[in-house]
């Protein structure tokens, strides 16, 4: 029988007793038709498994011993199965329960659910169209309220000042697009946790949904794409904001201006999530649509296959019997796309990050040959701190990442998506 794709399991210090039933963790099954998903759902951990490997499962989970089990299954698909391998799988996903470990079974709804439901309920849309739609005809109204990127230079008097209305200014509202990832999966009891992650040199905050590949696909669209919906409601909000204090003088005008520069910034956010080689969340949705499970490793694996091609070098190539038929199948041509893609970025860096860099370096320093004192100094000094910072944590994230990945021995196998 074919084995669920999952990380490849360690020996075990000694042999599994074949003849005593094996306890499991409570387990979640979502069949799929040519898989099965199968995992935890208190710890998110779940692996694919061939239907005929669920069918097994479900009998060990019924309290049937291994060696019953794998007569069983001989009998019923004709083939001979390794029951100890096919335990040092459930091992390595964690379903099996631990000497010592107490099974918790989780009672009531997931911390949060209510409020998720409320979030994306009836109601709500309502509101949130009535708020889109007010947010459009203001802008129809008052042309000047459209998004420009002349938006952003909302103030000349201090550069700190603009480069917080450029960039902590948003803070709140990335968060509240993660939050809205989060509570989408909440409404369907699913676990959820943010993190810190880097998308080449983009610093980005990611919630990770393992818990989705356990709903039926048409449940997971609206987790996915619920924080690109919170920004077109946060762009409306912004806006109509700035509507009412549009032509005001003084620190409302100032105000109104801030509104119309975080604005422009949440629409950029947006048009960002279409770079879907960095993993956004049209990415996700892309290959939950396409029957995906781990488009973007099957994808970087095919280009090395190339690559190891051209240099005849077969030995190094990966072996793509692992592979899901589906990922190989998209992964022959969005690899081309991924490496467009990178190659834009990288086009971008060169010609836009690194003289934009070096542009506001030297307008900072211009400033402070001008009007040299400790006020101005330190406000310079501030706006250099914010405007390197995220390139700085990305390419310390990047070394991170690769000493981990020097420390860790490789894998074989896919692990489920995240959101």
């Amino acid at each position: 029988m074919s084995t669920p794709a999952s990380p490849q399991a360690s020996p075990q210090a000694s042999p599994p007793d074949l003849d005593q039933p094996l306890r499991l963790h409570p387990l979640t099954y979502l069949d799929e038709g040519e898989e099965v998903t199968v995992g935890r759902a208190d710890i998110d951990s779940y692996g694919l498994f061939p239907p005929d490997g669920a069918a097994l499962l479900r009998r060990l989970e019924a309290g049937e011993p291994p060696r019953a089990a794998g007569g069983w299954y001989s009998e019923q698909y004709g083939e001979q199965v390794d029951m100890a391998e096919f335990i040092e799988v459930l091992v390595e996903l964690e379903l099996l329960v631990k000497e010592g470990e107490e099974v918790v079974e989780r009672t009531g709804p997931v911390r949060w659910q209510r409020l998720g439901r409320a979030v994306f309920s009836p109601v709500a849309w309502v509101l949130y169209g009535l708020l889109v739609a007010a947010a459009a005809v203001a802008v129809i109204h008052t042309p000047a309220l459209m998004p420009r990127y002349q938006n952003v230079f909302f103030t000349h008097s201090s550069l700190v000042a603009l480069m917080l209305g450029i960039a902590v200014g948003q803070v709140p509202w990335i968060l509240m697009h993660e939050a809205a990832h989060a509570l989408a999966g909440r409404r369907l009891g699913l676990n959820s946790s943010l993190s810190v992650k880097r998308r080449f040199y983009y610093v980005v905050f990611e919630t990770a949904l393992d818990g989705l590949v356990s709903v039926p696909r048409r449940q997971r669209y609206l987790p996915m794409l619920a924080g690109m919906i919170l920004d077109v409601v946060v762009f409306s909000g912004l806006t109509l904001g700035a509507a009412a204090l549009h032509g005001a003088s003084g620190a409302a005008g100032l105000i109104g201006r801030l509104l119309l520069c975080m604005a422009f910034v949440v629409v950029m956010r947006i048009a960002w999530q279409f770079y879907f080689f960095l993993r956004t969340d049209l990415y996700f949705l892309a290959t939950t649509v396409l029957g995906c499970n781990d488009l973007q490793a099957t994808a970087r694996l095919v280009l090395r296959n190339r690559l190891m091609r051209v240099l005849r070098r077969p030995g190094d190539m990966a072996d793509e019997s692992t592979w899901r038929e589906r990922d190989h199948q998209v992964a022959r041509w969005y690899s081309w796309l991924m490496v467009a893609g990178y190659g834009f970025l990288t086009f971008i860096l060169f010609t836009t990050a690194f003289p934009s860099g070096v542009r506001v370096t030297e307008m900072a320093i211009h400033k402070l040959n001008n009007n040299f004192s400790a006020l101005n100094a330190a406000d310079v000094f501030t706006f250099l701190v914010l405007n390197f910072f995220e390139p700085v944590l990305a390419a310390y994230l990047a070394v991170r990442a690769w000493r981990s990945r020097d420390r860790t021995p490789r894998t074989t196998g896919t692990t489920a998506p995240t959101a």
